[in-house]
C-alpha cells in the first residue's frame, strides 16, 4: 500500500507540472549531455580553454604536496641572444654541430640523460638518408657526439615528428638520424626516440600513440621515463584504456634559480659555465634542450614553439619537462574519472536541480540549491583527487549546473509573465 501511495503522489506531482514542463526537462538533459561532450572535446575555444586551465590550476593548488621547483629535470634553452647571435645566426634548421657541442658539454658535466626537443626531421620524407650537402658535415658531428655519449653509458632521447597520413592515420616522419639508427644499432644503442607533438589539452600527459601501421610510438616524456624509471613507466602504461593521465604543473619561473641551484641554462650560460658548476647543477638530472627565441627577430614576434598551458604560455621544452616531472613524481599524475561515472554525476545533478526547480518554493531557495550543488561538486572533485588519484573535470558539471539553472529560471519567469498577462485580461 505504501508503494501505491508513493506512486500516486508522484503521479499527482508529474501531472501538476504539466507535460510540457517534463518535455522541456528532457530537452535540457539531452542538451546538457551534448554540451558535456563538446566541453570535453573542444580545445580550440581560447576563452573556454583559459577558464578550464584556470580551474585546473586552482584545483591542484588546493593540495599542499605540489612541488614548486623541478625535482628531476633541468633545461638548456636557445634564447634570443643565442639564436639571433653569430653562432646560430637565425638559421633554420638549427646548426647540428652546435647541438653536438651542447651534448659534449653535458657529457663532460656528467649528465646521464639528455633529451633533444629539436626538430630533426628529414627534408625529404621519401629519402631519409638524404640531407642538404651543406648540412651533412653538421649531421655527422651530431651523430658522432651521440655515439660518444653512448660509449660513456649515457642515454640520448631524440625528438621525432608524427604527421597525419593521407588516410587520416598517424605516421612517423623520417628524421636525419633514422638511417644511422638502422645501420649502426650497436654504437647508437643508447638512443631512444619519442614524438614531440603535444596534446591539444595541455593538462594531459602525452603517452603511447598508435600509428597507422599498428605500431605504437611513445611520447618524448614517456620515452624518457622508460629510461630513468621503469616502475613509473609501467604505472603510466598499465591501463591504456583510461587514456592519458592528468598532470601537475610547474611554471616557467619555477625552472629558474632556487636556493643557490640552477635548473635552466642558455647556450651562452652553458658555454661560459665551468664544469664543477655544471656538475653540481645538472649531473643527477634529465637535461632537456629546446628553443625559446622569438620567431621574427630578437624580441620580435611570438616565441617559437610556445603553447598555452595551465601555468600560462610556455615553450614546449618546459611542457615536456613538466610531463617528465609528473610521470616521475609519486603523486604527479591523476587518472581521469571514467566517462560513465562523469555522465552519471552530470545527469544526477541536472535531474536533482530539475526536480527542485519544479517545487513551489522561493527562487532564493532554488539558487541556494545551485550554490550547494557547486560546493558539493567541488568537494567531490577534491576528495577524488586527494584520496583516489582520480581527476574530475570541474568545468563540465559547473557549466551544466549554471546553464540548467539559468534556462529553468528563464522558463519560470516566462510562465509567471504569461499568468500575469492572463490575469490582466480577465
Amino acid at each position: 500500500m505504501k508503494i501505491l501511495s508513493i506512486l500516486a503522489a508522484v503521479q499527482r506531482f508529474v501531472l501538476r507540472k504539466g507535460v510540457w514542463y517534463w518535455v522541456t526537462l528532457l530537452c535540457l538533459l539531452i542538451l546538457g549531455a551534448f554540451a558535456s561532450h563538446r566541453l570535453k572535446e573542444d580545445t580550440q575555444d581560447t576563452s573556454l580553454t583559459d577558464l578550464r586551465y584556470w580551474l585546473y590550476r586552482h584545483q591542484l593548488g588546493m593540495q599542499s604536496r605540489a612541488p614548486d621547483y623541478p625535482r628531476r629535470t633541468a633545461i638548456v634553452t636557445i634564447e634570443d641572444d643565442d639564436y639571433w647571435g653569430n653562432d646560430f645566426a637565425g638559421r633554420s634548421p638549427l646548426r647540428r654541430d652546435l647541438l653536438a657541442k651542447i651534448l659534449d658539454k653535458l657529457s663532460q658535466a656528467g649528465v646521464n640523460t639528455v633529451v633533444l626537443d629539436v626538430d630533426l626531421r628529414s627534408p625529404d620524407p621519401e629519402h631519409p638518408d638524404i640531407d642538404f650537402a651543406g648540412y651533412r658535415q653538421e649531421d655527422e658531428a651530431l651523430l658522432n657526439s651521440i655515439r660518444a655519449a653512448c660509449a660513456q653509458g649515457q642515454t640520448i632521447v631524440l625528438g621525432a615528428s608524427v604527421v597525419v597520413g593521407k588516410k587520416g592515420e598517424y605516421d612517423q616522419a623520417p628524421s636525419i638520424y633514422s638511417l644511422a639508427l638502422a645501420s649502426d644499432p650497436q654504437r647508437l644503442s643508447c638512443v631512444k626516440t619519442g614524438y614531440m607533438q603535444l596534446p591539444a589539452d595541455m593538462r594531459l600527459v602525452p603517452g603511447l600513440l598508435t600509428l597507422g601501421s599498428g605500431q605504437g610510438v611513445e611520447s618524448l616524456s614517456l620515452a624518457t621515463i622508460g629510461c630513468i624509471d621503469p616502475t613509473a613507466y609501467r604505472t603510466a602504461t598499465n591501463h591504456p584504456e583510461r587514456g592519458f593521465h592528468f598532470s601537475r604543473y610547474l611554471s616557467e619561473e619555477a625552472f629558474g634559480q632556487r636556493d643557490g641551484k640552477r635548473f635552466r641554462f642558455s647556450w651562452h650560460d652553458l658555454q661560459q659555465a665551468d664544469l664543477p658548476e655544471l656538475r653540481k647543477a645538472l649531473a643527477d638530472r634529465v637535461v632537456l634542450v629546446g628553443g625559446a627565441w622569438h620567431m621574427f627577430a630578437k624580441g620580435q614576434g611570438p616565441v617559437v614553439d610556445r603553447y598555452n598551458s595551465p601555468m600560462g604560455p610556455m615553450p614546449g621544452v618546459f611542457l615536456h619537462a613538466n610531463f617528465i616531472e609528473a610521470l616521475h613524481g609519486e603523486r604527479g599524475t591523476f587518472a581521469p574519472v571514467s566517462d560513465t561515472a562523469g555522465e552519471i554525476l552530470e545527469w544526477s545533478l541536472a535531474i536533482v536541480l530539475a526536480v527542485i526547480g519544479s517545487l513551489e518554493i522561493h527562487a532564493l531557495w532554488k539558487w541556494g540549491v545551485l550554490a550547494i550543488s557547486i560546493v558539493i561538486s567541488f568537494a567531490l572533485s577534491y576528495i577524488l583527487l586527494e584520496n583516489l588519484g582520480i581527476f574530475l573535470d570541474f568545468l563540465v558539471p559547473l557549466v551544466i549546473l549554471i546553464g540548467h539553472t539559468l534556462v529553468h529560471e528563464f522558463l519560470t519567469m516566462r510562465e509567471e509573465i504569461k499568468l500575469l498577462e492572463e490575469g490582466g485580461h480577465t
